[in-house]
Order: structure tokens, then sequence, then C-alpha cells
């Protein structure tokens, strides 16, 4: 069975539901309120899990009230936990306010900080990932310099390996990178930003031109862009790809979903334009539901 190890984060989610997400009033109605388990590397995983991947998460979880939360959700989406770090402090949450239209607002508290790593647990690690077919990083990750150290040796690692890398950045870096951010783009081989990501990193106004300023420095990079589809940039040119026309309940996770879709293809030896056409159809599943990858128990009709 293809396999993938996926870094970064899993947290806690409370989505609220409002008429507009973007809403300045300092006293917002909410007409219903979900808690959920979420996270980039987390959503990554469980749908990669639920096409039929082999899934690790390397991530940390806090000893908090929803540490076991978290850790059991993990279990249930199919994830392998044996490089999950617990640490005694909080778990990183999110408060999202959900638009009519789908579109939503974070507020997000990263958790307490890490702890750096043992060398028992860097071993394991790099055992882990030998034995995987594809290494996925959540730029969330590099936020903090001693999770990004241990991405970055990571994917260095596999790069070494033979084993392809990806990385789904966050608005904070792409809005001010770090020392990690361009050493780690030069060893990804698939890179996930969305426009606004791509274009904060890029100094670009149009999503068009950042994918294919990206696209000299990483061999595919793709760019989400909502309704108005995905920007497929690499080596052979620029194209796009429509989104699907459904009915958007919340788009949380949807650049998660599709990332996990275009790798889980990749893995079993679909073409990169299959792979990105398997990722917006996962991605069209994941925002029909409130929650980062609630939804995943729909997409084994969709395996590749």
């Amino acid at each position: 069975m293809p396999s993938v190890l996926a870094m970064g984060d899993t947290l806690v989610e409370v989505s609220m539901q409002v008429t507009d997400a973007w809403e300045d009033s300092p006293d917002m109605r909410a007409s219903s309120c979900m808690v959920g388990a979420g996270g980039s590397a987390a959503n990554f995983a469980a749908v990669a899990a639920a096409l039929g991947i082999d899934s690790g998460l390397a991530t940390d979880v806090g000893n908090d009230f929803f540490g076991d939360f978290l850790i059991e959700d993990l279990h249930r989406s199919g994830i392998s936990t044996r490089l999950v770090r617990e640490h005694s402090g909080d778990n990183s949450t999110c408060v999202i306010s959900v638009g009519a239209d789908g579109d939503r607002r974070f507020i997000s508290y990263r958790g307490a900080p890490s702890q750096a790593p043992s060398a028992e647990y860097q071993a394991q690690l790099m055992d882990d990932l030998a034995s995987r077919d594809w290494l996925h990083i959540s730029g969330f990750w590099l936020q903090s310099p001693i999770t990004a150290d241990l991405a970055l040796r990571s994917a260095t690692a596999a790069k070494r390996q033979g084993i392809p890398v990806s990385m789904d950045p966050s608005p904070q870096i792409m809005e001010s990178p770090n020392e990690f951010v361009d050493r780690l783009l030069d060893v990804t081989d698939v890179f996930f930003p969305n426009a606004y990501e791509a274009c904060a990193f890029t100094r670009k106004s149009d999503p068009g031109e950042a994918a294919g300023q990206l696209a000299g420095r990483v061999p595919t990079t793709v760019v989400t862009d909502g309704a108005n589809g995905v920007i497929w940039a690499s080596s052979d040119g620029i194209s796009t790809i429509d989104a699907l026309s459904v009915e958007v309940v919340d788009t949380t996770g949807a650049g998660d979903a599709l990332a996990a879709g275009f790798v889980a293809a990749r893995l079993v030896g679909e073409s990169a334009f299959d792979a990105l056409h398997l990722g917006v159809r996962i991605a069209a599943v994941i925002i029909k539901s409130v929650g980062g990858h609630s939804a995943v128990q729909q997409l084994s009709r969709l395996q590749p």
C-alpha cells in the first residue's frame, strides 16, 4: 500500500456559522457552533487515509482537556500516531467564523511552545520516513524554529532518499518568510499555496503571475483560488482547472483535501493532470460540510 508521512499541526476547531465571516461588529451572532478536530496536517492525513493511503502524522498534542479528543480523532481517521509527541501544555485552537457563502476567518492560538525533540524521537522519525513514499509538510510548523528545523531536516533526508516532498504553506510564513522557508522550497517538489499566500510571497497581485514565478523554483506549483479553481504551473507552462459547482458550507480544509487527493493519485501512478482533477473533486466534497475533515467518510468512493 502506498504511504505518506505528514508533518505539522493538529488542533481544536471551533466553527461558528455567521452571516458574514468578515463582519467587523464587536458582537456577531452565530446560528450554529461545532467543536471538532482539524489542523492542516491532520486534515491532509485524514483525507489521504480515507483514499486508501497508509498515512502517518508527525505532530504535537498537548495534555489539556482536548488531548485525548485529538488523539482519538486521529485513530478514528485511520492515521498512525506513532510520531505524535505529547507535551505538557495547551493544544492549538482555532476559532473559525464561517459566512453564509462558506468563506471563513480564523483566530488561531498555536498552543504551548514545543520542546526540542529527543534524539530517540528524531531517530524514530527518520526510520518512519525511510519507509514512506511521500513527505508532506504543513507550513504552520515553519512558524516555530523547533518544528521548522525538524521539518527541514526531514525534507532534506527525504530528498536524499528520492522521496517526493510537498509543502502547504501558511499565510504568516508567506507574508513574512523566515530562514527556513527558502531552504525548504529548495527541496520541495510540489507546492500548494492558496492565491493569497502565493501573491503575498511573490509580491504579485495576480495569482497566475505568482504561480509562474513560484514554478521557477519548485517543479510543480498548485495555487488554489476558491471558486476560481486551481492554477497549475510547471516547466511545461501554466494551466487552470475549474472548481466544481457545489453548495459551499465551509471552505476550511479545502486546500488540504486537494493536496491529499493529488498526492494519493500520484502515489498510485496517475498523471499530474488527473491527480489535480481528483484533488478538485475531493475538495468539493469537503466544503459541503462544516470542519476540516469531518466529511472524510464520504471519500472512499473517490479512491484513485
